[in-house]
């Protein structure tokens, strides 16, 4: 009995040895992990995001617009030269959301000579505006079938050119009359193309430079509360600084379509109307019923719509 109760003894003191050496042992191995864990977040981790905000982004990640335009729709014989954009430093477009379109405004004047290609340029359904002369034999039956599209009406306003060869046409407006003649006159025109909301001019190089012209022939329009476009037949024109002075409601004309009554031409200046519109968040273009234009316009209208949203006129006027 005594030999067995020496053995427990020694036992129980070896026992006691052991345990201290196991917690140091314990003790050692978690403060090793711990630090070790330390490390790897404080020194290592930082340096994986570094590298992976080096990576290129992924493929469902927003790309940066693009400065070129793609040459769609096109067979190969008739693609025209592509207009290179400039990088998009505008005030205006930089407090746009960048998935929001740049807007465009396309206007068809000299509605009402030709009932035919009018009534197909309204049939479009490209969210068009027209301008209507007065007093032409198909500018009612026309204006009311773009009545019944919905879409802006404008009284395509008749003024005096620079020169004699070009006549305005019936409603016209000369610098030599008076401002009651003016007046007056601007009253019937408006009578003739009664859905008008707006207002453009139809030649009007010479009268539009003219400042007291220009104010009688905005006295009629403001009473109505209409809107006045400036074409710009003129780099003279007062007209747009005159109806802001006035306060009317007013824009101006960026770019002509059918200048040259040519499908590469026109596709080249529809390529400068997005590029306007890109620089400034909007522009204003304005082409007629030719032949070309509609060709153009039909043929190009899903192109167009992928760069640019086609808004009324009255959408930009006093935004421009």
């Amino acid at each position: 009995m005594a030999q067995k109760s020496s053995r427990k003894k020694k036992k129980a003191k070896k026992t006691g040895r052991i345990k201290p050496f196991l917690w140091g042992f314990f003790f050692c191995l978690i403060l090793s992990i711990t630090i070790a864990a330390t490390g790897y977040f404080v020194f290592l981790t930082p340096g994986t995001h570094q590298q992976s905000a080096q990576q290129p982004p992924e493929k469902n990640q927003p790309q940066p617009a693009y400065t070129t335009i793609n040459p769609l729709h096109y067979e190969e014989d008739t693609i025209p030269e592509i207009v290179n954009l400039q990088p998009l430093h505008s005030k205006t477009r930089s407090k746009q959301n960048p998935a929001t379109k740049p807007k465009v405004a396309i206007i068809i004047d000299d509605m009402g000579y030709r009932h035919q290609i009018g009534k197909n340029l309204i049939e479009l359904d490209m969210g068009l505006s027209f301008a209507f002369l007065p007093f032409l034999s198909h500018t009612r039956s026309l204006m009311n079938l773009a009545d019944q599209h919905g879409t802006d009406i404008l009284l395509h306003l008749p003024m005096e050119a620079s020169s004699t060869k070009w006549n305005p046409g019936p409603g016209g407006l000369y610098t030599s009359m008076t401002r009651e003649a003016i007046i007056l006159q601007v009253k019937k025109d408006l009578l003739d193309v009664p859905k008008a909301i707006g207002v453009n001019n139809h030649m009007g190089s010479k009268f539009t430079s003219n400042r007291q012209s220009m104010l009688a022939a905005l006295v009629p329009i403001k009473e109505q509360s209409l809107f006045f476009l400036d074409s710009m037949t003129s780099n003279k024109s007062v007209a747009f600084a005159t109806a802001r002075e006035l306060g009317i409601k007013t824009g101006r004309r960026d770019i002509f379509l059918d200048n040259e009554q040519n499908n590469a031409k026109i596709k080249t200046q529809l390529e400068k109307l997005v590029q306007r519109a890109r620089k400034n968040g909007s522009a204003i273009g304005i082409g007629h019923p030719h032949a070309a234009t509609l060709a153009t316009l039909k043929k190009e209208q899903w192109w167009l719509k992928n760069q640019v949203e086609i808004v009324r006129i009255s959408e930009l006027i006093g935004k421009h």
